[in-house]
């Protein structure tokens, strides 16, 4: 049997789930669409490396590829229908933004281990184009492993750090009952803590906030001097979707410089929008410190998901002996300076899990 003979059977049975689904709401569906590839046992025993070679293969059958949905270091959209798609994605790399969804559907782990981390975000404002303060709080922590499912919601605002290299992930995403409706109502922000969500740059209506992040970042590598001194001028002037941007590209600076910066820009500014967004700046600077760093085997990479994680204390050792882990403190000690060695700026984080297990 082809690997992709799990993907034809997929597409029956959510054509049946569809058809006997009426007009539900987002959360039923999704649901809907979860409870079927959990009871998709032929789905879970596909081997995700035969399954892109047969994909590389021949791709004269495959659907249309749209660009809005090019994720993963791989991805291959397998079947698409008048009212949902199935993607296939390869992740290389070790975490997601956190964000949330455009419309309801569900994953499945078909491979690798990934934590996922849930949040709510409760705000006055409604989400636009620009940024939006509230209140973001994590519900759960959990560790999918192959097999896992779970749905996806519209309102859901998640994160995902993948253990193993490459993971792999089936996404189902549904087309919302009306185009239009769904536009309006769904767009894919992300969010930082203690409490801002904002429009990514890739999703505005224009590419100048993209251009200006682009032009800073190639400042920065040119030519130190002139990039804080355009920041210096910049810092005061620009609206709070430019400068949460510009917060996660300062993230590359020493911490002291970037206080400082901050500290000055602030005072010269007529808002207090630069220190209500101040405070994600360590939030920032956590999750790129893990999100690129480079370690041999798994147990690294657990410890740098549960530390991107901001996992701690007994949230941490529950997390670490659901892995088989017996003794969690020993485990980030020498995992951790493994993780040190790779990269110093991860010591403070390690020293701060260990001591919240002592």
């Amino acid at each position: 049997m082809k690997t992709l003979d799990a993907f034809r059977d997929l597409a029956d049975a959510l054509a049946a789930a569809e058809a006997g689904g009426g007009p539900d709401g987002d959360e039923q569906r999704a649901h809907r669409l979860a409870a079927v590839l959990a009871d998709s046992p032929q789905l879970h025993r596909v081997d995700p490396g035969l399954l892109l070679a047969e994909l590389m293969a021949d791709p004269r059958n495959w659907p249309d590829q749209s660009w809005k949905n090019y994720f993963g270091n791989a991805c291959v959209t397998v079947v698409r229908t008048e009212t949902l798609r199935v993607d296939v994605l390869y992740w290389l790399q070790n975490s997601s933004t956190l964000h949330k969804h455009v419309s309801a559907g569900a994953f499945l782990a078909l491979s690798g281990r990934r934590l996922h981390c849930e949040y709510d975000f409760a705000a006055a404002d409604p989400l636009d184009s620009g940024v939006t303060f509230g209140a973001l709080t994590a519900t759960g922590r959990t560790m999918m492993r192959a097999a896992s499912v779970s749905p996806i919601l519209p309102t859901l605002v998640h994160e995902l750090y993948w253990i193993e290299k490459p993971s792999v992930t089936v996404s189902i995403r549904a087309v919302p009952r009306s185009q239009s409706e769904g536009a309006d109502r769904h767009r894919p922000h992300e969010f930082i803590a203690p409490g801002a969500g904002y429009l990514p740059a890739a999703f505005q209506r224009t590419s100048n906030l993209q251009r200006w992040i682009d032009g800073l970042g190639m400042l920065r590598l040119a030519n130190r001097r002139l990039y804080l001194d355009t920041l210096e001028r910049a810092l005061p002037l620009v609206d709070p979707i430019h400068l949460i941007h510009v917060l996660d590209e300062l993230c590359d600076n020493p911490l002291d410089e970037v206080s400082a910066l901050l500290q000055r820009a602030d005072a010269a500014r007529s808002d207090d929008a630069l220190a209500r967004l101040a405070p994600a700046v360590p939030q920032f600077r956590r999750r790129k410190i893990f999100s690129r760093v480079q370690i041999s085997g798994a147990d690294g990479y657990l410890l740098a998901a549960l530390l991107w994680s901001g996992a701690e204390g007994e949230e941490l050792a529950t997390l670490l002996k659901a892995e088989g882990v017996d003794e969690p403190g020993e485990f980030v000690r020498s995992r951790g300076e493994r993780l040190i060695a790779v990269d110093p700026r991860t010591g403070p984080y390690v020293e701060q899990a260990g001591r919240s297990l002592r």
